[in-house]
């Protein structure tokens, strides 16, 4: 199922009003049907609903831009006679003077290239072929969707004069109508019997609702008034019936609106619980806010501290540093002057040693030189005046 997205009317998704409006192009449109078959072309076919409105009477191709739409017209309206397929309106994918009807409504204003569909209308149209386009009036649209904004999916409305005039640009033959949805007193019986309209000539066409224009390479014959009478066309009593439905809404959005107004009610009530929380929960972060900045405060006076202790820390490691060194310097010294005492003694203990075998080697002499002073060589030497005599001091 297509889904309403407001781009395109969709039977049965749309209010009935708006429906009738778009549906009643086909049924005048009908009217510029050859008597002979016929090829008509749907540019912009939407859903479908229109290309299948022309009947047997005619062979019809709708074509759109939308994969989505294109799949739904298959399968709703595609039959023998009526078929659809996936094309861009700027750039139709057939061959010069193929058809001898083609339609565009409410198409023109969604083109960014609109100048192109009228061009390729022109080009596919027979020389004795009509192009009927419509589009809604920039200024009557404007004011009707002033609520709503503007449709954002139009990019050109034009106002009577433009339409008029990009037409006139493209084809030798153009005839404007305006399309209003109006009020009218009918007289129709059950029969299928032709019908009969009086109607005055419009006098300010910049104020319709719709602009339908015929454009042709040839004279357009047929200009007069056409109106339509859908199969539900009694306005008053769609209005009883739309009244109605209106009262049952009301009725149901009163009741919806009370039901709202007791949860509003309930919701205020939780909202005041709820603004009484937040007070309260605001007085306790407000004084957690003072004991953070105060414990902040803390911290920033201890880590002042601890960097003064630091420093001092340092200070003191390379105070110990400098000791270690000097401790390591003096016992380097130590050692060294232990070796030197230990060297020296060894030294002392040796020289001791040569000086006690000295003594030993001189009180030996002095023995034998006692000895020999009490010997007669001695004494006959010593009165020779050969030896002189030596004492011991």
């Amino acid at each position: 199922m297509l889904e309403f997205s407001g781009e395109r009317v969709i039977p049965g998704l749309v209010d009935e009003n708006l429906f009738n409006e778009h549906v009643a192009r086909y049924h005048f449109a009908a009217r510029f049907l050859p008597p002979r078959a016929a090829r008509v072309l749907d540019a912009g076919c939407g859903s479908g609903y229109g290309t299948a409105h022309f009947g047997p009477r005619a062979s019809v191709i709708g074509i759109d831009i939308a994969h989505e739409a294109v799949r739904h017209a298959r399968e709703r309206y595609a039959r023998d006679g009526v078929s659809f397929a996936q094309a861009s309106c700027t750039a139709i994918p057939f061959a010069d003077a193929s058809f001898d009807l083609v339609t565009a409504f409410e198409v023109i204003e969604h083109l960014e290239r609109w100048p192109d569909l009228l061009a390729e209308a022109a080009r596919v149209l027979k020389p004795s072929g009509v192009f009927l386009v419509s589009t809604p009036n920039k200024r009557y649209y404007a004011e009707s969707r002033a609520a709503a904004g503007p449709n954002p999916y139009h990019v050109h409305e034009f106002e009577y004069e433009e339409f008029a005039l990009a037409l006139a640009r493209v084809f030798p033959h153009v005839h404007l109508w305006n399309q209003n949805h109006a009020e009218a007193i009918a007289f129709a019986s059950p029969g299928a019997e032709a019908g009969y309209l009086d109607t005055a000539r419009d006098q300010a066409p910049e104020s319709a609702h719709f602009y339908f224009a015929a454009c042709s390479h040839r004279p357009i014959t047929h200009t007069e008034a056409f109106a339509w009478l859908p199969a539900g066309g009694n306005v008053l009593r769609e209005r009883e019936r739309h009244i109605a439905l209106l009262e049952s809404e009301v009725r149901q959005k009163t009741a919806w609106l009370e039901e709202q107004t007791q949860k509003h009610a309930e919701l205020q009530r939780e909202h005041t619980t709820l603004l009484a929380e937040l007070d309260e929960r605001n007085q306790w972060a407000a004084k957690l806010d003072a004991d953070i900045s105060h414990a902040r405060k803390v911290i920033a006076d201890l880590q002042q501290e601890a960097a003064v202790r630091l420093n001092w820390i340092r200070d003191l490691e390379g105070q110990i540093a400098d000791g270690n060194a000097e401790i390591e310097r003096r016992a380097a010294e130590l050692t060294k002057t232990r070796q030197d005492f230990e060297d020296s003694r060894a030294w002392g203990e040796g020289k001791a040693e040569e000086a006690r075998r000295a003594h030993q080697v001189i009180d030996a002499l002095e023995a034998q030189r006692a000895a020999l002073e009490g010997t007669r060589w001695l004494r006959l030497g010593r009165w020779l005046g050969l030896l002189r005599s030596h004492n011991r001091t």
